[in-house]
């Protein structure tokens, strides 16, 4: 069910760099959460130049969406954004006040993927 949405101004990741970034996210999540490396998705999305703003500036923002199960602690989503924040600075070599992450939350009941419903977040 985690589904990645990375979104960044054209040209800031090339194809090797968004492999890459696919891959660690896809190990990171798998050993973080103890799922399936199959169940991760990830879409990379792009902007032109000058679509992307900040304080109503010009701004190559990076941002990182994160769609998954209800049902984790505080401590664990915490901990996720943490590492989430340090393998998207380390692929896109973006400051600070570039990056955005947010994880959105759905209920498992109404989530399907390889033509099941998903199953509840167990521990």
């Amino acid at each position: 069910m985690p589904l990645y949405t990375v979104t960044t101004q054209a040209g800031a990741l090339g194809a090797e760099a968004k492999a890459g970034l696919a891959a660690e996210l896809t190990r990171f999540h798998s050993d973080y959460a103890g799922v399936p490396e199959d169940w991760i998705k990830i879409v990379f999305l792009e902007y032109p130049p000058g679509n992307g703003l900040s304080a109503g500036k010009p701004s190559a923002t990076v941002a990182l969406t994160l769609l998954i199960r209800t049902g984790r602690s505080p401590e664990y989503k915490r901990g996720l954004i943490a590492q989430l924040w340090q393998l998207l600075q380390s692929a896109t070599g973006a400051p600070d006040d570039r990056i955005v992450i947010g994880v959105q939350e759905v209920s498992p009941s109404q989530a399907m993927e390889m033509g099941q419903i998903m199953p509840e977040v167990t521990g």
